[in-house]
């Protein structure tokens, strides 16, 4: 009896033993089961199916650990694990329950029923906040689930969400199986199904998002699909909000608007292939437009057609037929409907897109922009020939307005013969062209005066040079000026005294100069190389320029250039304002400096406006590219004028955009074209008209007509050395032979002049060059002598000298004809006695 006792009591014990470890299994089991159950409560039965399986695995572990036989020691340690757990899953209901209140409070005030039926326009306002464009939705024209054929539904749903009519708003495999798949770097679709992508286009945010924000916007999604919107509506009124809401290409909303545009047809009409287009372009519309894209779409189209007979929609047969029909049989002539403005709406939507990371055309905002309207007009008028003729079609030019003070884009020209539509080529923001010797006083001149303290008086050498490498630098007009001014250097754009002034500055500081004033130089190795000083590099947008010499007119402040003050949000009412980020890079010293002396540049033909300080720019082709499409010897490839006052700026850029034979700029008529372009604009009204004079600031010191920074002015006034005027200048003409005969006496030469050549006269009539001669006496042969005559002292292929001129104005009258023999004289043909 004993030893039969002394058997039992071991049994005894192991059966309370596995009673003490089920117990310390419950609480796990019942917190398992909140998990689930709030799970189901909250996101539906797929997602608390998968939560109830890793519970489940985790609770098989926990019980594997709990039955294990071993040490005391052991034992120990797998019942501090299994507390762990405990705790842990404890923590995690607290945290779960937590997070879908708050996804709940986060939610349920965007749920608006009015949303659903037309998302809100974005729409644009003027500086004087008028409105001047609405974007998105306003030409949509709504079908309903009866009038979308069969096909467009079954298309749409084997390619977005296979399982649409089977879940709840939810489609939790999906979702697991993306999630998975992006985990392992993968792209295994998308997750979102019908219902929420709907919520996304109505309620939420259509941009994607990362980080806790994307997926609390995730979870948002989901709660508005399975809580509101499936609890709400149909899976067929479901389907509406889905194919009416969604832009499918440029400013084109809903699937029946798409089907008129892209193939001249109702929704209703649509076949198999159509349908399958349409479809596919939900994805990214603009990629997949079969108009502009039809590689694209045609590939798009073909993963369609396999996904609906893989669902069972169609046959291998119908999947082969819709694929053999090329898309550019099934599109109509694209008719597209554009605002006036729609050159500054691309400025305005491509900002929004680098600054905000939203898509103006799809989130509903309220825009306001520093539009000014009349000088937008001013800039159209010039583009589309209204105000300034153009020599062919093909020409084109990129135009950007600003305020100098603020850095507000007031007006853009995008380019002229524009095709049209949203988001096109933009030859004000897009282009990067080298601007030739507009770079100099950014490049050059501007850090001169900044860091080595050089006034408009500081002398260059215009001579025979060459690059630090050896290779030769010219002057476009293979000419040189000698000893001449900064002043005259730059208002003549010399290429030599450019690279020489370059040369004599710190690179670092160079690149300082320009990189703060917003243009991106080719650095290499921390520095830059020469030919920057003429502007041979990369390239800018004209709305870089503008920028970069707006700081010019504004006493060395740069602003970034913005067309966009600020947007409010419509569906939250959140607004961002843009920020004023008003910096100094330069002395408002160097910034007039730069300004007295550009005011001195000579535009071909009318001449520069009043009160505007201007830089032109030219580039040329290489000698290769030169040979290969047969250019003359003067083609030239880009025309540059940058100009400004003490209110506007404007940068022009004038060339053509490819090199195409038989299409380029001519040297000379190009520079009279282009200077008549920007005198057209600023005529025009894109510059105001009551121009006020830049007045020098208190860090400058005038001398003679030089300016100097304060403390580096000389001691006393330089005098500049010149030739005088030649002096008793006569003008006779012989009517008998119709010669003009010219004579002066010379005018004593300057000191230590022999760098400048040969000495002599030149000689103008009616203020253009006839001739240069050594001597003090000049013949013509001409019909009509009289005009104003003008002699100068000058050295012969050189410029760089000032000099006095003497003029005459001349004035012939021919004698009167004499009668012939067999007449005798009238009293009205006898000479008045007093004639001589």
């Amino acid at each position: 009896m004993k030893d039969n006792y002394k058997k039992r009591t071991p049994n005894k014990k192991k059966k309370l033993k596995l009673k003490t470890k089920s117990i310390l299994l419950l609480p796990f089991i019942l917190m398992s089961l909140a998990i689930v159950l709030l799970t189901y409560i909250s996101l539906g039965g797929d997602f608390a199916l998968i939560i109830g399986i890793i519970l489940t695995i985790i609770l098989l572990i926990i019980a594997m650990l709990n039955n294990i036989k071993n040490s005391r020691k052991r034992k120990k340690i797998i019942s501090l694990i299994l507390v762990v757990l405990l705790t842990a899953a404890i923590i995690l209901v607290v945290i779960f329950c937590a997070f879908i209140i708050y996804i709940k409070s986060l939610a349920d005030p965007k749920f608006k029923v009015s949303k659903l039926n037309t998302p809100e326009m974005t729409i644009l306002y003027d500086k004087d906040d008028k409105e001047f464009a609405r974007l998105g939705a306003e030409q949509r024209e709504k079908v309903t689930y009866d009038q979308l054929p069969e096909v467009l539904v079954d298309a749409i749903v084997a390619t977005e969400d296979s399982r649409y009519f089977q879940h709840n708003g939810f489609d939790a495999p999906r979702f697991l199986k993306a999630a998975l798949g992006q985990a392992m770097g993968r792209d295994a679709g998308g997750a979102s199904t019908l219902s929420m992508q709907v919520v996304k286009n109505s309620f939420t945010n259509a941009k994607a998002t990362s980080g806790i924000s994307g997926i609390t916007r995730k979870f948002e999604d989901i709660y508005l699909a399975v809580y509101k919107l499936e609890k709400k509506y149909t899976k067929e009124e479901i389907i509406e909000f889905y194919v009416n809401n969604h832009c499918l290409g440029d400013n084109i909303y809903g699937v029946e608007e798409a089907s008129e545009v892209y193939f001249g047809k109702p929704v209703t009409d649509l076949n198999l292939a159509e349908a399958a287009t349409i479809a596919g372009m939900f994805q990214s519309p603009n990629y997949y437009k079969p108009n502009d894209n039809p590689k694209n779409a045609t590939a798009r189209r073909k993963t369609v057609l396999y996904l609906m007979r893989r669902h069972g929609y169609i046959t291998k047969e119908e999947e082969e037929m819709a694929n053999a029909v090329p898309i550019e049989s099934l599109t109509v002539e694209k008719v597209v409907k554009e605002n006036k403005y729609q050159g500054y709406i691309d400025t305005v939507v491509s900002e929004i897109k680098d600054k905000y990371e939203i898509n103006a055309y799809t989130t509903s905002l309220k825009i306001y922009t520093n539009l000014d309207r009349s000088k937008q007009d001013a800039v159209d008028k010039v583009l589309n020939g209204e105000t300034y003729t153009w020599k062919d079609e093909k020409l084109q030019t990129g135009v950007a307005v600003l305020e100098t003070t603020t850095g507000k884009i007031q007006a853009i020209g995008a380019g002229r013969n524009r095709a049209k539509g949203a988001n096109n080529w933009n030859n004000a923001t897009d282009i990067r062209r080298q601007p030739g010797s507009s770079a100099k006083p950014l490049f050059d001149y501007g850090p001169g005066i900044e860091y080595n303290n050089w006034s408009t008086a500081t002398k260059f050498n215009d001579a025979p040079y060459t690059y630090s490498n050896g290779q030769k630098i010219n002057n476009w007009d293979n000419g040189y000026f000698g000893n001449i001014t900064l002043r005259r250097a730059l208002s003549a754009s010399r290429n030599i005294p450019a690279l020489k002034a370059f040369q004599q500055v710190d690179k670092k500081k160079i690149i300082k100069f320009v990189t703060s004033l917003g243009i991106e130089p080719e650095i290499e190795n921390g520095t830059i190389h020469e030919a920057h000083s003429i502007g041979a590099f990369t390239g800018v947008s004209p709305l870089q320029m503008a920028g970069a010499y707006a700081a010019f007119a504004n006493g060395g402040y740069y602003n970034e250039p913005y067309a966009v003050r600020k947007i409010e949000y419509r569906l939250s009412g959140r607004v961002e304002e843009h920020r004023e980020n008003k910096k100094q890079v330069m002395s408002d010293a160097t910034a007039f400096m730069i300004t007295s002396v550009l005011q001195d540049v000579k535009l071909n033909g009318s001449g520069t406006p009043r009160n505007v300080a201007v830089k032109t720019g030219t580039t040329n082709f290489d000698a290769e590219t030169k040979a290969r499409y047969h250019m003359p010897a003067d083609a030239t490839r880009d025309s540059w004028a940058v100009g400004y006052s003490t209110k506007t700026v404007i940068a022009m850029w004038y060339g053509y955009p490819e090199i195409i034979d038989g299409y380029y700029l001519h040297n000379i008529p190009a520079a009279f074209a282009k200077d008549a372009e920007f005198v057209a604009l600023v005529n025009s009204g894109a510059m105001e008209s009551n121009r006020e004079a830049f007045k020098a600031p208190a860090s400058v010191v005038k001398r003679g007509s030089e300016y100097y920074k304060k403390g580096h002015e000389p001691a006393k006034e330089e005098v500049e050395e010149k030739l005088g005027a030649p002096g008793n200048f006569s003008v006779h003409y012989d009517e008998a032979t119709g010669t003009v005969t010219l004579s002066w006496s010379g005018v004593g030469r300057l000191k230590d002049d022999g760098e400048f050549g040969e000495f002599g006269y030149k000689v103008y009539k009616d203020g253009t060059l006839i001739g240069w001669t050594k001597d003090t006496r000049y013949t013509l042969t001409t019909s009509a002598p009289s005009g104003s005559y003008k002699v100068i002292a000058a050295y012969k292929g050189f410029s760089g000298v000032s000099a006095d001129s003497a003029t005459v104005n001349y004035s012939f009258e021919p004698s009167p004809e004499e009668p012939t023999p067999s007449e005798e004289p009238t009293p009205d043909q006898q000479p008045d006695p007093g004639e001589s």
